[in-house]
């Protein structure tokens, strides 16, 4: 299995794990740099009524602390 598919493969998980809990639709993202995962997220646009709270925002939000 090559990396792209790995990292692809975690989103895909983090999007079922999000769905599973009730914590949004079902989106998950990575933040990969130099062949790591750096930041993690999940849809929680229900949960937090945040517009914004898109996967791929609540990772960079986390890289952006």
């Amino acid at each position: 299995m090559n990396h792209h598919t790995q990292f692809l493969k975690r989103a895909v998980t983090l999007a079922v794990e999000g769905v599973n809990r009730g914590a949004g639709g079902p989106f998950g993202a990575v933040i990969v740099k130099n062949g790591t995962i750096i930041a993690e997220g999940q849809n929680n646009v229900t949960t937090s009524n945040d517009p914004t709270a898109h996967a791929e925002v609540t990772a960079i939000r986390i890289i952006s602390r």
